[in-house]
């Protein structure tokens, strides 16, 4: 199961105040089971509201083409288990691409759909000013327009915690941003100065993902630790330590290209080349801004030289 589902399971559980006030359309009464294990299905989150309705949210990180179907089979086993409650499903996409999710299935016999909403329509002050950590914690996947104020109030919330709670709530957070990219970038230099040990399995990637993740470009080597302290990345095992600022140019320059193959489905010849012969951190940032707010990506890459 993918890291940043766990995330999310793990954060909802706890059911954060405010967000679940804008998620839901009345006060959540009790949780409920959300496995079923006759059809061998299990739901991200299933609650029963104060009139008595049952409301189903799931998260998607990508656009499913088979959406629609995998809601319909949802729906069923909801309804299989509480066949005299109204079912309300949403739909919570938290990718990073346009939502092209369809919310409705039209079939011969058969008209289904759901509500479905793009979590960068929530406005990330509106968990950010909630009192419940987890609220601000999700803020980091809704519309943000200022990432500096944003990295603030994460590092003000852990202020308060023990190095445990810190450390999951830290974790969680670069979890979360492995979907928002630029953000997970500055909120990891952000927190080099807190004195926080992390380790290859706190970070729930494979192997190959892991060894692209920006804490990896850091220093985190496989079987090794690393401890943030006074703006140094420390090894705390046997192994040689990456140079941070290295680490940070290559993260930066893996950055930069995702964006490109991510836009354009390909990298084009000779822009990969270029792109790692890039030094400066200060240009990588603006030019991460640039291709994620870019409508021509082709012709941004021409005026950055970058493509002939």
């Amino acid at each position: 199961m993918p890291s940043k589902d766990i995330a999310l399971k793990d954060i909802f559980e706890e059911i954060p105040h405010r967000l679940s006030k804008i998620l839901a359309p009345a006060p959540i009464k009790e949780l409920l089971p959300t496995n079923f294990p006759s059809t061998e299905l299990r739901v991200d989150f299933l609650a029963r509201l104060e009139d008595d309705s049952i409301l189903h949210i799931e998260f998607q990180s990508f656009n499913d083409p088979n959406m629609p179907f995998r809601m319909l089979r949802y729906y069923l086993a909801i309804l299989e288990r509480y066949p005299n409650n109204p079912i309300k499903q949403l739909l919570v996409y938290v990718g990073n691409r346009k939502l092209r999710m369809k919310s409705r299935l039209k079939l011969r016999n058969l008209t289904f759909s759901y509500e479905i909403l793009d979590i960068r329509q929530i406005d990330c002050k509106l968990l950010l000013e909630s009192p419940d950590p987890m609220d601000r914690l999700l803020a980091c996947l809704c519309k943000v327009e200022d990432e500096v104020y944003l990295i603030e109030k994460l590092i003000k919330t852990m202020e308060g915690m023990n190095d445990e709670e810190r450390k999951d709530y830290l974790l969680k957070a670069l979890t979360l941003t492995e979907l928002r990219p630029n953000l997970r970038i500055k909120l990891t230099e952000e927190v080099k100065p807190m004195p926080i040990v992390v380790r290859p399995e706190d970070i729930k990637l494979s192997k190959k993902k892991l060894r692209k993740d920006v804490l990896y470009r850091l220093g985190l080597e496989e079987g090794k630790q690393i401890g943030f302290h006074e703006g140094e990345v420390i090894g705390i095992e046997k192994g040689r330590k990456i140079g941070h600022e290295e680490g940070f140019l290559r993260a930066l320059q893996d950055t930069v290209l995702t964006l490109i193959r991510g836009k354009l489905g390909r990298v084009p010849e000779g822009v990969e080349v270029k792109v790692k012969g890039i030094r400066d951190r200060e240009y990588l940032n603006a030019l991460i801004e640039k291709l994620i707010n870019s409508g021509d990506v082709l012709e941004l890459l021409r005026e950055e030289r970058l493509l002939s």
